[in-house]
């Protein structure tokens, strides 16, 4: 697999051409970020010489231990002889990683300035479920957004559910459902500047988890306006 020395060395001179890319770790961050994250990462394989990148965005507000690369694509390497392998022994491997994630990853990144252009992104995704039909997320969505009125509606329809316990749960799942009933119980109260501070809480862990808390930006929530 690549090492983190070799992606650094690697992506150098893409970073040089653009101000607004970061590299942290093996991921490259788009600037500013904000509510939502947009980055490219190099993925590891087994093979010590090859490598798998891929682009993808979140929104960070929702409590994070990793990033998810459910929404996004993956780069291929359409001059391999092998297609789609990235091989870093290859003479022309940065050419070739600069133009796909310059004519295909940097374009769609870009394009998602506001939280409504990421979320519209989203909304069209293959896995655009894993958002608005999933409601232990679309809840802290449409609490972000301001819109109480549906995220009190998703939270009494499955609140029962975030109330169980019991050792069928793993520890992570038991946390999660925690978040949620605090998240319902201030939404019953319609506290809009406690509301936001939860939020802000749960940006603020999830920057500092993905190491990415010096480049991450607090800006107010829809919800505050």
């Amino acid at each position: 697999m690549t090492t983190a020395g070799q992606v650094k060395q690697l992506v150098k001179p893409l970073l040089e051409r653009h101000p607004d890319l970061v590299l942290v770790g093996r991921w490259i961050f788009v600037r500013p970020i904000r509510h939502f994250a947009r980055g490219i990462l190099v993925g590891r394989m087994l093979d010590p010489a090859k490598f798998r990148p891929q682009w993808a965005a979140i929104h960070l507000f929702q409590w994070r231990r990793t990033f998810s690369l459910d929404w996004g694509e993956w780069l291929y390497n359409k001059s391999s002889a092998l297609p789609g392998s990235w091989d870093i022994s290859e003479p022309k491997i940065a050419t070739d990683l600069f133009r796909e994630i310059e004519e295909e990853a940097l374009p769609a990144l870009r394009a998602m300035v506001t939280l409504d252009d990421y979320l519209s992104y989203v909304s069209q995704h293959y896995f655009r479920h894993k958002l608005y039909d999933w409601p232990q997320c679309r809840i802290i969505v449409e609490t972000a957004l301001g819109d109480l009125a549906s995220a009190r509606a998703t939270g009494r329809a499955n609140l029962a559910l975030w109330s169980r316990t019991g050792p069928q749960f793993d520890e992570e799942t038991l946390d999660q459902y925690q978040r949620l009933r605090e998240l319902c119980a201030l939404l019953e109260t319609d506290d809009r500047p406690r509301l936001a501070q939860l939020l802000h809480g749960w940006e603020a862990a999830t920057a500092r988890n993905l190491k990415i808390e010096r480049i991450w930006e607090a800006t107010p929530f829809p919800l505050e306006s």
